[in-house]
């Protein structure tokens, strides 16, 4: 077992996919977040991130909501380091249905000082698969409450290591290939 949390972000209002919950879309049939839960499956914790938690229910996990509610993703990592009973949690997108386990599992055993260990992908970084801890949690509250909620921006304002692959290979575009509209999907559909 990974001795880190792994938190599912599913907070998001997904205004560029007509509002449906990304959670739920179907890809190979299962849902997005099957997906997720199942490529995360050696983590000793793992909790959904989500303002309706009722929509959650059936997966048995700890489902919590944002305390800073409709702020991004910024707000969803923060209240996952609060919740977790780990100091890391690998924050993960509801939406990104081609994660694997192996680079789950690569991310969730990485041992690094840095207080933020995020891939990096076709020359940018992924923020919505990283690893967060929570010595974070001040700096991050006060962003908060300062209404500033650029995800990136904060990252490169903390210690931060980057990571761009695994042992045996680089990271490629569909470990962390997101799903955020319907071109997306339709992409997804071919892959």
């Amino acid at each position: 077992m990974i001795s880190k949390t792994l938190a599912i972000l599913a907070g998001g209002k997904s205004s560029r996919m007509n509002y449906q919950n990304k959670a739920f879309i179907a890809y190979k049939e299962k849902q997005f977040i099957e997906h997720i839960i199942e490529a995360g499956r050696d983590f000793e914790e793992m909790i959904i991130v989500t303002n309706q938690p009722e929509d959650y229910q059936k997966y048995n996990l700890k489902t919590i909501s944002d305390i800073f509610p409709g702020n991004g993703p910024l707000s969803g990592i923060h209240v996952a380091l609060k919740a977790a009973k780990n100091e890391e949690v690998l924050c993960i997108a509801c939406d990104m249905p081609l994660t694997s386990r192996e680079v789950l599992y690569y991310l969730g055993e990485y041992v690094t000082d840095a207080d933020v260990l995020v891939p990096l992908c076709d020359d940018r970084l992924q923020p919505l698969c990283a690893v967060y801890h929570k010595r974070l949690l001040p700096k991050m509250e006060k962003c908060l409450k300062n209404q500033d909620f650029k995800l990136q921006k904060f990252i490169l304002s903390a210690n931060y290591e980057v990571l761009k692959g695994l042992e045996n290979r680089q990271f490629v575009g569909k470990d962390f290939f997101n799903v955020n509209t319907p071109t997306d999907l339709l992409e997804l559909e071919e892959i």
